[in-house]
């Protein structure tokens, strides 16, 4: 599995951007993105996301 950010709904607050501990999300073109080599799946940003932009995808 995979963690995906739905653009359609992120707000681009940035909190998940702060609190990933792979430093694997990042902004880039003004759009939440996480690179999943770096992704350990600890799944914080799913935890932590007020409008559940992060999601597992398969």
């Amino acid at each position: 599995m995979v963690i995906k950010i739905n653009t359609e709904v992120c707000t681009v607050c940035g909190g998940c951007i702060d609190i990933c501990p792979a430093t694997a999300i990042s902004m880039i073109n003004d759009n939440v993105v996480i690179d999943n080599d770096l992704c350990t799946e600890c799944k914080i940003c799913v935890k932590i996301c007020p409008v559940n932009a992060p999601a597992e995808e398969e």
